[in-house]
């Protein structure tokens, strides 16, 4: 019986569980999760997961030796640029095979008010005085915001400890996603949000709060992306990540 194909998987994003709850079904595919640790009660996976940084390009090229990993998915967030960085110097170093799982990109739709910027200061240079803010950008934002007199901010967190060295002036909301568009439009609407200040992540579970704002005529402040790094193919979905798994050449389980 042959060895079964050794997968790490780079989690954090709804993604990264769908394909390993795909993988956890399928034989032939050993398959782990590594999650960077930062919440206290992570989502399942339904494989082997671990938790923690790995210690920088070294500390992962050292990992996928010991654990014979024939193939990485990078399935972070979008805007996970250290880790992605990182898994392409050590895949390129140990010969790994490596995949890009990155959710298409948000588009405005027809009358969506956006203002697209290219990173957090500008962001929060772009908010008006006396604008009441929503803040989806997650608490490590928070130093880029804190020093503006007049505009006032809500920012929601997975973890009650996410808030902590927040502005004591600040709203703090703990909610675990998926959130639906009415949820997103009552939440709004009951903190008195005027503008809506966002990372271009992607993905359907997202997409809610830009919808939610559309229907109540907030303005959105959009962070665009960065290019991911060069030379590593990239899909779209956990379905297309798997066939990639299933044809990934000498390592895949079709091989040519």
């Amino acid at each position: 019986m042959s060895d079964p194909l050794r997968v790490l998987v780079l989690g954090g994003t709804g993604e990264a569980r769908s394909l390993c709850a795909a993988l956890a079904r399928m034989p032939g595919i050993a398959a782990t999760a590594s999650l960077a640790g930062v919440t206290e009660t992570p989502a399942r996976y339904g494989v082997p997961t671990r938790s923690g940084g790995f210690g920088g390009v070294e500390g992962l090229a050292r990992y996928l030796d010991e654990e014979r990993i024939d193939a990485l998915v990078d399935a972070t967030h979008p805007f996970a640029e250290c880790i992605a960085r990182n898994a392409a110097a050590a895949t390129r170093r140990m010969g790994v095979r490596h995949l890009k799982l990155l959710r298409p990109a948000w588009r405005p739709g027809p009358g969506e008010r956006w203002r697209e910027v290219p990173d957090f200061p500008s962001a929060a240079h772009a908010l008006p005085p006396g604008a009441r803010v929503f803040l989806a950008t997650g608490p490590g934002s928070a130093p880029h915001f804190r020093d503006f007199a007049g505009t006032s901010f809500v920012l929601r967190v997975i973890d009650p400890r996410g808030g902590r060295g927040c502005p004591e002036a600040w709203t703090i909301l703990t909610a675990r996603p998926p959130f639906t568009v009415e949820s997103e439009r009552a939440t709004f609407a009951a903190q008195r949000i005027t503008h809506l200040v966002a990372r271009n992540a992607g993905g359907a579970e997202g997409r809610t709060k830009l919808d939610a704002a559309a229907a109540l005529g907030l303005e959105v402040v959009m962070i665009a992306r960065l290019a991911p790094p060069p030379g590593i193919p990239s899909v779209g979905t956990a379905a297309e990540a798997l066939d990639w798994l299933r044809d990934a050449g000498p390592y895949g389980l079709n091989p040519a």
